[in-house]
């Protein structure tokens, strides 16, 4: 077999080079094509896997709070009856955020020796900032009702928005006490005793019903207030492990950690469900009337008919 002829430029000596290592440069691509593919297949079934994993959780602890804790998740979906009056719920919330916000100031900065501009009291300052933002927008924010006009109180007219329908008569959802048709998702508040649009709950800590234009407030507080509890109740912990102090520091310290453990507890799941709620495009109602579809299968009790995707979901309530 007759030898090549060595090349006589770097143009030709560049070009055998690169004639010769395509073969093997095509044969790694395939691989690594090859690879991306059967690894998207294996994270696209751990992802199903995960989520179907975190739908029965959800729904066994409902279930599991419903049967064995007397929990009615329709009642507190809807409101209490009769409601609770004054501004004592309110002012509870208050009092447990003025708590929490003594316990860092007055407990474990001076026990832990840090000045008001370092860091770790900078990131709390302002969960508490926004903790309290969020809180006064949660109140104060219209849920949001009913369109005025005509269009929506016309007997045997509905407004061609209306898509949803009873689910025996399958005609639109007329609201007998409001005189007027329900937009699709609004329910009636048996508190403000009136339709609210894309109504979540009614939330009587607040004062006010959570829907349409609060949710997003009331979202973030959530969010905010389970981060300041988190960032105290880890610093504490850290501080009483590792240090040693006076004894009326460590009684003031082990009595905020006790309340952040115990603000925790109870925001921290409500967090994640309502989460687990939001990337689906779910209100506490809608996922309270799927749980009643005991005859569904469990994907059909998780699944929202206005599910648009991770992304557009929160973007829906979050902006």
């Amino acid at each position: 077999k007759a030898v090549p002829p060595p090349p006589q430029s770097p143009q030709e000596a560049a070009a055998l080079a690169y004639r010769k290592a395509r073969p093997i440069l095509e044969s790694f691509l395939d691989i690594v094509r090859e690879t991306i593919e059967n690894g998207h297949f294996v994270l696209s079934e751990s992802a199903r896997r995960l989520n179907r994993l975190s739908d029965q959780l959800v729904t066994g602890t409902m279930r599991v709070l419903e049967d064995y804790c007397c929990m009615d998740l329709n009642k507190f979906a809807r409101g209490p009856e009769p409601k609770l009056h004054g501004s004592l719920p309110i002012l509870f919330v208050l009092m447990l955020l003025m708590m929490l916000y003594n316990a860092f100031v007055l407990a474990y900065m001076p026990a832990a020796g840090i000045p008001f501009n370092s860091p770790i009291s900078l990131i709390f300052h302002a969960f508490i900032f926004l903790v309290f933002a969020s809180f006064v927008q949660s109140v104060r924010t219209d849920p949001g009702g009913i369109p005025p006009g005509k269009a929506w109180r016309t007997r045997e007219a509905p407004p061609p928005q209306c898509k949803e329908r009873k689910h025996f008569s399958n005609e639109p959802r007329w609201c007998r006490k409001s005189e007027a048709y329900k937009p699709d998702r609004a329910h009636f508040c048996r508190v403000l005793r009136r339709p609210v649009l894309r109504m979540d709950h009614h939330c009587p800590w607040l004062g006010n019903t959570i829907g349409f234009n609060n949710h997003k407030f009331f979202y973030l507080f959530l969010l905010y207030t389970s981060s300041a509890c988190t960032l105290l109740g880890i610093s504490v912990l850290d501080l009483l492990v590792k240090a040693t102090l006076p004894a009326l520091s460590t009684f003031l310290l082990i009595g905020a950690e006790g309340l952040t453990f115990l603000l925790s507890v109870i925001l921290v799941p409500f967090f994640i469900f309502h989460t687990w709620l939001l990337v689906r495009n779910m209100t506490t109602i809608e996922f309270c009337e799927m749980m009643r579809s005991r005859d569904g299968s469990e994907e059909d009790l998780t699944r929202s008919s206005y599910d648009m995707g991770i992304f557009h979901n929160i973007c829906s309530v979050l902006g």
